[in-house]
């Protein structure tokens, strides 16, 4: 058995900057509503999915990436290296397909057994035929679960853990970071972090300068993530929501919006603070000044986090997988 997974093909040729120019504009109307199978951004779902066909490999199962080109334009910068590629036209009869819920619109093609990966709640689509009998519905939180059975009504879903990085968020008490630097990414939740660091001042804190961080590469964020000692969370919805989890495995503290919960192994108080409002949000960040608060949630959530390391649960979901399918 051949496990190919699906991943968008990257580009930057003029071609894709015309696209997403054309996007942005009213031309956009005559453009497919289908997207394409290549994208300008890594995103979290595809380095995720990398992740899955690496494990998948650990365990000798024969998985490859499959792209348009079929060959890796990531590389270890961009991407996690060493997995082998394939064109997506290439896969045979036999093989076991993953594909990204941005593009489930393919399923309907496939003949082989295929997974439909649904890791954001804006792109469950029902646009194949779920009822199929070797399709197969993942997801990647229970938020997402529900969205799928909501979705693909009589469809089973299977909730299947991210994978967490260790070695690219390595571990770092918060004493040996940078004292009161705080990281939100605007790219979700723009208005929820500035209202929040504004009613913080409004609140007398001091100790927490917020530093924005947006539009950074994978292996440039991996290194942005080994100075903050806290991390605010600011989407309203998520779906594969892996920033607060590398953000645990590094040793940062998280606070913010559980993501309409996705943001799972955001426990109140326990592996975070969870605060749906600025207003809570803010005082959360008071809160966090004080170093031994920091010590004890970031403690926490590295200890809970690490369910998700490649060894722990990605593994034994892939081990009970293949001894249900061998």
């Amino acid at each position: 058995m051949r496990v190919v997974v699906l991943i968008p093909d990257l580009r930057h040729d003029l071609l894709a900057r015309a696209r997403t120019a054309l996007q942005s504009t009213r031309a956009r109307r005559f453009l497919s509503a289908r997207i394409p199978l290549w994208i300008r951004e890594v995103r979290g779902g595809t380095l995720n999915l990398m992740r899955h066909c690496a494990v998948a490999r650990s365990l000798g199962v024969d998985a490859v990436l499959a792209t348009a080109r079929g060959r890796d334009v990531y590389g270890p910068q961009l991407g996690i290296g060493t997995l082998p590629f394939i064109r997506w036209s290439q896969r045979q009869p036999d093989d076991v397909c993953i594909v990204p819920d941005i593009y489930t619109y393919l399923i309907d093609a496939v003949a082989a057994a295929v997974v439909a990966y649904e890791q954001s709640p804006e792109q469950v689509h029902n646009d194949f035929d779920h009822t199929r009998a070797n399709v197969s519905i993942w997801a990647d939180s229970p938020l997402m679960v529900d969205r799928c059975r909501a979705a693909y009504p009589g469809t089973d879903v299977t909730l299947v853990p991210n994978v967490v990085d260790p070695i690219a968020f390595p571990f770092l008490e918060s004493a040996y970071r940078t004292p009161g630097e705080l990281i939100a990414f605007p790219r979700k939740g723009a208005a929820f972090i500035d209202a929040t660091y504004r009613r913080y001042r409004e609140l007398g804190g001091r100790y927490w300068q917020l530093q924005r961080v947006d539009g950074l590469p994978f292996y440039q964020l991996a290194a942005r993530f080994r100075t903050p000692q806290a991390f605010l969370a600011s989407a309203d919805v998520e779906g594969c929501a892996l920033p607060p989890q590398e953000a645990m495995a590094a040793g940062i503290v998280v606070v913010g919006r559980s993501a309409g919960g996705a943001n799972f192994c955001m426990r109140h108080n326990e592996t975070a603070l969870v605060a749906e409002t600025a207003e809570d949000a803010a005082a959360a960040l008071r809160s966090i000044e004080d170093a031994a608060v920091r010590m004890r949630l970031s403690g926490a959530a590295y200890e809970y986090i690490q369910r998700f390391f490649p060894k722990n649960e990605p593994t034994q979901f892939w081990r009970d997988l293949l001894s249900r399918h061998p």
